[in-house]
């Protein structure tokens, strides 16, 4: 390595012990999560839920778990489920179909299809009643209101025969779906220890930048004039996907288009464009010959990605489970194009299977005859999967783009397919840092994309926290040697600048701007919709404290009955409402209006009041996470926690509220008590804020 880059072989070996040390300590962390995982997974099989009494000095669980309610907030539990039908479905398994009772919406959930579940009864407080059966995800409904699953039980077995007519409740098992997740992040650290420095190692030059001094990166950078960027663009197809960057993007396109540079970094606060400058990007870097691995540490945001590249005429192939691909862009994966590859050879194959085995039924008293004919299904079996399995080496082979989540880059087919001139990790920001480097081994350059100032990666141990794994590489990579490797979008074209100025001040150090074609622009000055003082506000406080101190009725918080550990506030939800239908009667469309809260049990209870008005019908309702990525023209935030001791719990989570604010193109409404809010430092600066760049309203629900 110290040949092959210049380095000392003193300061090579200064690397590996840093590497080896980085391996030990994230691989001691991982196991922490792993345990974590484990005893949450356990605590829920065993139904030892966590009922909290209405007060901050709550029972509290194991040390290093997140609370059950907590784990409730991240979407991995669906409460008061009833059995709508049963068929059989392959295997003997039940395909069981479930839905809310009382016909409501799903909660907002993290389930996915293929997820491993525990299904079980529980009475009205969520407390479970039977034991657990396993099975797993098999379908959500695209109106968000069944959710069917696939459970490993026969018909005439006692325990399934008892979801009928009870109220059940589904478990996301983490532990048995992210097993494979564990082996695959144990062993990039591995490959990274024993491989990373290697002069045949690809990525030598990356792992040189992330483990070098900073000396030797400035060094890097001095001898090679042109290591600060490249301009090589492609005009032509600037002006057919009516590209225009600004100097940020353009500086940021420079950047990684250079071949020479190891590692970029690429800082992308709300509305800066980088979804887009990400596809301008990979089609450049494809048109003169490279190849691309491109992760992300969701299969959602690999297949927002996958939308992107569809229309640029590059040869991308998405490899993943065919059950946790969006329907939208499932024709390019890896399974559809084999499939229509082979369609064909397997008609031909299928017609060979049928004639053999119709000569075996007419010769089965000739054993002779009948061996030979088995023997030519098997070797027509064998002929089969050998075709398939060049057919699937031929896609990834010739494929320019190749595209999976962090983890699926560890799929054998994609490592046998060879090695990629760029890795590009989008929404590195969410990603434990050892999963980033499953596909950073895997090529010669690296550029992380993302934003670490919005949800940081989600990790259950407190300990593993506290020792670093919920830091990712991208927060890591981006103060390294003076932030050489980072360049920042700093032009905003989403939100008003009464919205991005919050953000850009409390989040970005002042340096996020917004663009004049979005500055100023108001609810009113979208077609159709009225002057009204809320059509001309940009930012809105709507207090449930009144102005000499005293709460609004039925405006405190309330923990959910149902033992989930999470908050609801049933006057804001009224509040919220009304503001909703005011929006709409001024003419704002419910499909630009989404309503956001921190607190699943309030998501729940919001929904319900806006499904009471067929005038809300399309108002999309939804936790702060998982709306993050998405925006819309209004929204309206119930923040739920108002107490006499000025507890705000998560609320206080700066990247979680940055998420929350810069969804709102046009209008973002704050439902809140200030008196409780305001005991956060950072929140108060919020609410000061809007006082300074918007309007307040102290209200009361039915006002």
């Amino acid at each position: 390595m110290h040949i092959t880059l210049g380095i000392s072989l003193e300061k090579t070996r200064l690397m590996q012990t840093k590497i080896d040390d980085f391996v030990k300590k994230m691989t001691d962390l991982l196991h922490l999560e792993r345990d974590a995982e484990l005893e949450f997974t356990q605590a829920e099989l065993n139904a030892t839920s966590i009922i909290y009494a209405k007060s901050e000095k709550a029972v509290q669980p194991v040390d290093y778990l997140l609370t059950h309610g907590q784990a409730q907030e991240q979407h991995d539990t669906i409460c008061n489920l009833e059995v709508i039908s049963s068929t059989t479905g392959l295997s003997g398994l039940h395909l069981v179909l479930f839905r809310v009772e009382g016909n409501h919406k799903l909660p907002p959930t993290r389930f996915s299809p293929g997820d491993m579940v525990c299904v079980r009864t529980c009475n009205s407080q969520g407390e479970v009643a039977t034991s657990c059966m396993q099975g797993f995800v098999h379908n959500l409904s695209e109106d968000d209101c069944t959710i069917t699953v696939a459970v490993n039980s026969r018909r005439g077995d006692p325990t399934f025969s008892k979801l009928f007519g009870k109220s059940v409740r589904l478990d996301r098992i983490q532990a048995l779906a992210d097993a494979v997740t564990y082996e695959r992040n144990c062993e990039a650290l591995m490959l990274l220890q024993t491989r990373g420095l290697q002069k045949r190692n690809a990525s030598i030059g990356v792992v040189a930048t992330l483990f070098g001094d900073k000396e030797d990166v400035k060094l890097e950078q001095n001898n090679l004039i042109d290591w600060g960027g490249s301009e090589v663009h492609d005009e032509a197809l600037l002006e057919r996907h009516n590209y225009n960057f600004d100097t940020s993007q353009s500086k940021a396109l420079a950047l990684a288009l250079n071949k020479k540079r190891p590692v970029l970094v690429i800082e992308g606060p709300p509305g800066t464009g980088k979804t887009g400058l990400l596809s301008y990007l990979i089609t450049c870097v494809v048109r003169r010959g490279e190849r691309v691995l491109v992760t992300a540490p969701s299969n959602a945001a690999i297949d927002n990605i996958v939308e992107k590249l569809s229309s640029t005429g590059l040869n991308i192939v998405r490899v993943g489970n065919p059950s946790r691909i969006s329907q939208s862009v499932a024709s390019r994966s890896l399974g559809e194009i084999v499939t229509r590859r082979l369609e064909k050879f397997t008609g031909e194959f299928e017609r060979k299977k049928y004639d053999l085995r119709k000569d075996l039924k007419h010769c089965i008293q000739d054993d002779s005859l009948a061996s030979g004919i088995r023997q030519l299904l098997k070797k027509l079996r064998k002929d089969y999967k050998r075709k398939e399995k060049e057919t699937i080496m031929e896609v990834l082979s010739n494929a320019e783009v190749v595209l999976s989540t962090n983890i699926g880059a560890a799929d054998p087919l994609i490592r046998g397919s060879g090695s990629f001139d760029l890795v590009i990790i989008d929404e590195a920001g969410q990603a434990i840092e050892p999963s980033c480097w499953i596909p950073i081994l895997q090529g010669k350059r690296c550029i992380l994309a993302g934003d670490h100032r919005q949800l940081a990666p989600v990790v259950l141990s407190r300990e593993a926290i506290e020792g670093g794994l919920g830091i990712s590489l991208l927060e890591r990579a981006s103060l390294l040697h003076d932030e050489l490797l980072t360049t920042t979008l700093t032009m905003q074209y989403r939100m008003h600048d009464a919205i991005a100025s919050w953000a850009s001040n409390e989040m970005y150090d002042g340096l996020l701007k917004s663009s004049p074609s979005v500055a100023s622009r108001l609810l009113v000055d979208y077609p159709f919709i009225k002057a009204t003082w809320m059509t001309q506000c940009a930012l809105l406080l709507l207090d449930t404290r009144m102005p000499y101190g005293s709460l609004n009725i039925d405006c405190e918080e309330s923990l959910d009955p149902a033992g989930t550990g999470s908050f609801y506030n049933n006057g804001e939800a009224d509040i919220v409402a009304q503001h909703v239908l005011s929006l709409v009667q001024c003419g704002v469309p419910p499909t630009s209006i989404a309503v956001q809260s921190p607190y699943i049990a309030q998501v729940q209870m919001l929904r319900d009041r806006l499904e009471e008005h067929p005038l809300a019908s399309g108002v999309e309702v939804s936790t702060i996470d998982s709306f993050q990525g998405r925006e819309a023209d209004a929204v309206v935030i119930s923040m739920v926690r108002s107490n006499s001791f000025g507890a705000v719990g998560f609320l206080g989570d700066s990247r979680r509220m940055n998420v929350a604010i810069t969804r709102g193109r046009s209008h973002v409404a704050v439902v809140c008590d200030s008196s409780t809010i305001r005991n956060n430092a950072f929140l108060a600066r919020l609410l000061h804020h809007i006082r300074q760049h918007g309007q307040v309203r102290h209200v009361e629900p039915g006002s």
